[in-house]
């Protein structure tokens, strides 16, 4: 298995260091950014869910957008506005099926059966 953060001791230990930093950055940016892209295609994807037991989808959609922007940004904060939510649910249908790596697809399914069944 390939090494995640190199460590290479040369004559030179300010380079060496720096090496390990910058792996360890470069992993921690990576990992973040898959796990914001599952968070936002689960959110889409819960949404969506939601929308479809509606009678009348497009108002019924808006109004559960509406309702959840208001309710997500007093708990978390301005970063849930409808727009947002609605790029969070047009990304879902975009990539329905989309794949991660094999490691981060098992736990994924596993956490989502877990949580259906």
């Amino acid at each position: 298995m390939d090494e995640i953060i190199t460590y290479v001791k040369t004559e030179n230990l300010l380079d060496d260091v720096c090496r390990i930093i910058d792996d360890a950055q470069r992993m921690a940016y990576q990992a973040v950014n898959i796990t914001l892209v599952m968070r936002n295609r689960y959110l889409g994807r819960r949404i969506a869910d939601e929308e479809l037991n509606g009678e009348n989808r497009a108002e019924y959609g808006a109004e559960i957008i509406d309702k959840l922007s208001k309710e997500l940004a007093e708990r978390y904060g301005k970063g849930y506005i409808r727009r947002a939510l609605y790029q969070y649910v047009r990304f879902y249908r975009m990539f329905p099926e989309i794949v991660y790596s094999p490691s981060t697809q098992f736990a994924a399914d596993e956490k989502v059966n877990a949580v259906s069944t």
